[in-house]
Order: structure tokens, then sequence, then C-alpha cells
């Protein structure tokens, strides 16, 4: 049900568009960047969304005994030297990511609280230790700061966090009346104006939901985008027929958050076996996950006469004041399709299904700072989804509330102490070096006409750089009144957070749009392409072995946070950022010749991807990954162009290359991947652009049919 007001948290490269009505909680603060956004690799694995675990010990946090990284000096001495490619029982020409990555793979066990292991893994948890001992210095210190500052409120917000006792007394707290308002509703139009109510007091959505980001063909200003409901899982997950397990044990979460309400157990059977129908009913009618970032299909501006239309079932116009979504011309409605599904049970036989179905998403979505019962029933579930067996400790988890929740306010203290201003201009130098490559490759394209490629490079050259972390440190939660333990609960606190924060948003939007501001905290693992500002961006903890090394070669740099600079390059010319102009605004460029040769080839390389196998009996969907194949294809092709032909520098950036994708998942973490993210597995991201690379046939070139790494000329793919 929680959506952010001023827009889903960018679809990182890494990360899909999900048009769930579910709200994403920002890394630190107010979502002020598009849903469109593009990033490097899947939010469970970067550092704001980690899945690390810890024992209880002396410190404040129990972060003394946590599966981390240990010293800093050892993993970046440990990344330099476990991928090196070695003689072992995988050829290169046959597995090129697993004869890189077999002996680091070998070492490395998936830890028991995670479904995963990887580099971003690992990084990410070097994050949370280094945010844990800024956040224990500011809980031993608390008495010397005066209230209302930054760090009493992360101390105060920390301490409710862990008082478990406090949690269970205060129940619903501040979130029971918005609970009530829904089950007290009359009739469907109270309720409809109940829940708008909660979204524009909370920024919380389950049925229609308000999100405000850059209007897409006027991205100075904020529009109004109605996103669609929440589907639990997802549609792919609803509709996969081999998940019946996960689906059960959905099923049984759903049931258990019910009983939280007070309801008998019957009572809680029945209403999660009508709200598991009712989303499986609106994943029939909903864009699958490989339409949700084409513009063309979610971006459908709609007059109040046409909302009325579409939401002929209620009266919209009540709906939208209720929501604090009132005051625009027209608004776009992501997916027509579910809407008009969503409208079909606007009645009142329906009622008691959507009450319930509202309910249970609210306590979902505040299950990290409701009874620790509430909150551990939702934990079980998201680790049923990725077959995670262990469990964080208490104060584990209120660290990385505490750390999520206050996200900017620890990234400046991150930056202080763990950022070189020498790293930041050595990589804006890669950058520059990349942006040119990009550009002659441009210029060299034989299926491009020049009026289409005059317009690529400009849009090239409009491109903003952010590097490390934002010129300005927003305040998002200055209203915010956070009590300490004793004084008030952590259900209260967050209900006072996202109160600050969605009037914070409701400021936000009635100017033009702030394109200083960022899209993630400087601590994430990660780097993104924002379309809507046409924008790159590379928070600090990616300026790190093995991504970055300042004491290695070019070549190997290229190989790591040159392919990540150069994917984010190419996502400004995948099938969906290609519609974007240099200034970020939703508009058609290309001549129409140069766009069907476009889509002609975007379709070679979805049928490419659709015959990789990710886990066996189970392959990439080419079209759900499409637009992170090409910025993978386009990226290989851009830095092995600044290499050369120097086949030692090639074979260093190769090494690389598959060094930094180096991870191991549980099978039903895989699995969940394959239903939820736009990314392709790590092994396919390898050695599926290798395959496809002209320059890895000078390093292999007695590459030939048989082995595995080979891709016969007419079936490899490129178009950057």
């Amino acid at each position: 049900m929680k959506k952010r007001i001023l827009g889903c948290l960018i679809m990182l490269c890494v990360i899909s568009v999900i048009l769930s009505g579910c709200r994403n909680q920002r890394q630190g603060g107010a979502d002020l960047q598009n849903r469109e956004s593009s990033s490097l690799a899947m939010a469970e694995e970067n550092a704001m969304n980690r899945e690390v675990g810890a024992q209880d010990s002396g410190d404040p946090q129990g972060t003394g005994g946590s599966q981390g990284t240990g010293d800093s000096q050892d993993l970046e001495d440990a990344v330099r030297t476990a991928g090196k490619a070695e003689a072992g029982n995988v050829r290169a020409e046959d597995d090129y990511y697993n004869y890189v990555n077999q002996k680091i793979l070998a070492e490395k066990q998936i830890p028991a609280d995670s479904g995963n292991w990887s580099y971003f893994y690992e990084l990410g948890q070097k994050s949370y230790d280094n945010l844990s001992d800024l956040l224990n210095e500011i809980i031993n210190q608390r008495e010397q700061f005066a209230e209302g500052s930054p760090e009493q409120k992360i101390a105060s917000l920390y301490l409710t966090a862990i008082d478990m006792e406090g949690r269970r007394n205060a129940g619903f707290g501040a979130l029971q009346p918005y609970l009530d308002s829904i089950r007290n509703a009359a009739d469907i139009q109270e309720y409809i104006e109940a829940i708008g109510t909660i979204n524009n007091e909370l920024g919380f959505s389950s049925l229609i939901a308000p999100t405000y980001y850059e209007d897409m063909k006027d991205s100075q200003n904020y529009g109004c985008y109605l996103g669609s409901a929440d589907l639990g899982p997802g549609k792919e997950t609803l509709e996969d027929g081999t998940q019946s397990a996960i689906l059960e044990a959905y099923r049984k979460y759903i049931k258990n958050i019910m009983e939280s309400t007070g309801i008998s157990e019957k009572e809680a059977e029945r209403a999660a076996s009508s709200i598991y129908k009712f989303q499986t009913d609106l994943a029939s009618a909903t864009l699958p996950l490989s339409d949700q970032n084409d513009p063309e299909k979610t971006y459908n501006p709609k007059s109040l006469k046409e909302l009325s239309a579409l939401y002929s079932n209620i009266d919209i116009k009540a709906y939208l004041k209720a929501a604090g979504a009132a005051g625009f011309n027209s608004w776009v409605v992501n997916d027509p399709g579910q809407a008009k599904k969503v409208n079909s049970y606007l009645t009142e036989g329906h009622l008691p299904l959507l009450k319930d179905y509202s309910v249970f998403c609210l306590i979902k979505d505040f299950s990290p700072c409701l009874t620790p019962e509430i909150r551990d029933s939702t934990i079980a579930w998201s680790n049923a989804q990725k077959g995670i067996q262990g469990k964080k400790t208490d104060k584990k988890l209120a660290g990385e509330l505490v750390q999520n929740t206050f996200g900017f306010e620890f990234g400046r203290l991150y930056v202080e102490k763990h950022f070189s201003e020498e790293d930041k201009k050595n990589v804006e130098t890669l950058v520059h070096q990349i942006l040119a490559a990009y550009e002659d490759r441009i210029n060299g394209l034989d299926w491009m006409g020049e009026a289409t490629k005059e317009k690529a490079i400009r849009k090239l050259e409009h491109m903003t750089l952010k590097i490390g972390y934002p010129d300005h440190w927003p305040d998002y939660y200055e209203n915010a009144v956070i009590l300490p333990e004793g004084q008030g609960s952590l259900v209260d606190n967050m209900v006072n957070v996202y109160r600050s924060l969605r009037s914070y948003e409701k400021e936000e939007i009635k100017k033009p749009v702030d394109r200083t501001q960022w899209g993630m905290t400087p601590q994430t693992v990660n780097a993104y392409y924002n379309p809507l500002n046409n924008e790159i961006v590379f928070p600090a903890a990616i300026l790190q072995p093995p991504f970055y090394d300042p004491n290695a070669d070019d070549a190997s740099n290229l190989g790591g946070i040159g392919m990540v600079i150069a994917h984010e390059i190419s996502h400004a010319f995948d099938s969906s950022g290609a519609r974007y102009d240099e200034n970020g605004n939703y508009n058609m460029w290309w001549t129409e010749d140069d766009l069907k040769k476009f889509q002609d080839l975007t379709l070679k390389v979805a049928a490419y991807y659709d015959g990789q196998e990710a886990v066996k009996g189970r392959y990439v969907n080419g079209r759900q990954t499409l637009n992170e194949n090409i910025a993978d294809l386009g990226a290989l092709a851009c830095v092995t162009s600044i290499a050369g032909d120097d086949t030692e520098a090639l074979n260093s950036l190769f090494t690389q290359y598959a060094r930094i994708w180096a991870s191991k998942y549980t099978e039903e973490s895989m699995i969940h991947r394959l239903n939820t993210d736009v990314h392709s597995p790590a092994k396919v991201r390898v050695n599926a652009v290798l395959s496809s690379t002209e320059a890895f046939y000078k390093v292999y070139p007695d590459l030939k049919e048989g082995d595995g790494m080979y891709a016969a000329p007419e079936k490899r793919v490129k178009i950057w």
C-alpha cells in the first residue's frame, strides 16, 4: 500500500519500475526522483536494502557479531585477488563468468539471513558497519544533543525501535485512527475518501496511488500520476504456476496480519482468501513487468471528465481532493487496464473486501515499526520468497530502520569519513572519457542517420553528472517530533516522520523541479540514470574496490567502474530512455526510419536473451530485461573501444567485469528475481554480453562452435 508521494523510487538500473501501489521507502527521505530511472543493480543487493545479520553484543546495535566484511583494507585486498583468472576445472571458452570467479564462489557462502552473496552485499555490509559506528557515537552521546536536532531524532528513533515492550504496549498507536477510518466507512465513497486522506497525510496508498514526479512532457514541473494497486508479490509471481508454495506462504501471511487486528482466526482466513483472490484478479488486468517502463503504455494523461468516466463508480473529484491531488489540469493513469478492473470492484457489494484489503496493506507497510510479532510475520514472508533461513536481531533491524529513515543525515557524515575528493575527480575524468568514446561510437553507427545522430550527441552533451554526494543536504524531517523511549513509541514516531515528509513534499510540488536532489544516498552501493533529468548518478559507496580502485591499472577500472558509468550512459539510449530528449522531456527526437531500425535491433536483443538459462529449466525474459541488457551491451562496446586492440588490456577489462558480478543466490531468491527484476542474472550479464562482443574474440581468437562462450556472428547482437 505504500508509495512515495513524489514518485516511486528510481527504477535503478537494477530495479524495475513496478507499478504496484506500494510505497517504496526512499533512501533517506522524500522521493523527489521519478519512477522511470534505471539503476545498476536490484534494490535488495544495494547498501540500503541489506540482508545482513548480527548477534547480540555489548555495543548499542549488536554489530559486534555481525557477518560483516571485517577490516576495509582486508576487503580491498581480497577483491583485488579473488577474481584472478586461474587455471581450474572451468575453461574461459566455456563459461567465462565461472572461470574468473570460481575461486571466490567456492570460498563464499550465502549468509544465513540473506538470499544472496555478492560484492554489492559485501560493500553494503561495509556501509552498514560504517554507519553503525556513527550511530553508536550518537546514541552514546545523546544527552549532549539539543531537542529537535537530527542527532536527538536519530537516537530517539533508535531507542524506541529497540524497546520491544513499548512497541507491544503501543499496538497500532497513531496508525489506529487511520485503520478505523477505513473500517468505519459507511459506503464506497466514504471508503475511497478515507484511503485518499491516508495518502494525503502519510503518503501511503493501496488502490489508487497518486504520486508526484516530473511531468514527462514538461520535466521542469511536477505532474500527478495515478499508480497501480498493491499486488503483494506482484503479477509475475501471482501468475507463476510453479510458485504454489510461495503463494501459500503469502496467504498465510495475509491471515496473520488480519488476525493482528483482533478478528477471529476464521474471519482472518476468510479475509486472506478474499484479498488473495482480489489481488490475483487485479493482476490479470495489470501490465506485465516488461511493459511497465514503456512510456507509450504508461503515459496516459486524463482530464477530470475522462478520469470520471474511467472511475465511474465513485466521485473521483472528491477522492482527488481527499488525497491532496486535486490541483492539476490532468492526471496520468499508469495502467488503464488495471484501473478499469479496480473500478469494477468499487461497488457496495465489494466494500467489506476493499476494507480488509486496505487495512492489510496499511499494516503490512507499517509492519517494520509495529509490534515485534507483526514485524516478524512480514520478515518471515519476505524470507520465504528468497529462501532465507536465518534471522536478524532486534538491534540490527532497528539500526537498519534508522539508517534508512535518516539516510541523508548519515550520508553527510559518511562522506566526511569515507570518501576521497581525489577519487571523485578521477572518476569524473573517466566519465568524460567514456562520454567522448560514446560520441565516437554514435558517429560511427551505420544504421543511424545524421539527423538522429546529431540529436543523440546533443543528449550526451547535456547529460548532468553527479558523483559522490549532493551539493545540498535535504532536511525532510525538520518538523517531525520524535520522542524518546518512555515518552513516545516507534509507531507514533514513524507516523510523525511520514507526516513531516508529506508536508515537505506538498511544498515541493508547488515549485519547479529541483534537479540538484538525489534519488540515492551516498552510502548506497549502486548507480542510476534518470531520463527526466538526463543525469547519471554515482554514489560514493560504489566508488571503491572491486568497482573502482585508484591503485589498479586503467583497463581494470574500465572493466569495473567504467562499465558502471557506460551502463548508466547507455540507459539514455535504451528502449525507454531513448524516448526522452536532452532536457528530459518525453519527446520523439528520432526520424521515423531510424526509430524503426532501432526497434528492430531491440527485438533481436530480446530474442537473444530469451534463450539464456538462469537456473535449470528457467530462462531470462528478454523483454522484461531488455533495457538492462541494452545498457550492458552498449557499455561493454564503449569501454572496449577505449581499450582498443591491446589484448592484455582487454583481458584485464574482461576479468574485472566478470569479477564485479560474482554472486551466489538461493534457488528461491533467483526465482524471485526472475519474476521481479529487470536485470538479467549475474552470470548472464557477463557471459551473454561477452559472447556478443567482438573484442572478446580478439582475446580468444580460437573460440569455435561448441564452446560455451561462442555465439555465431549472425546471432551476436549490438546496438550502440
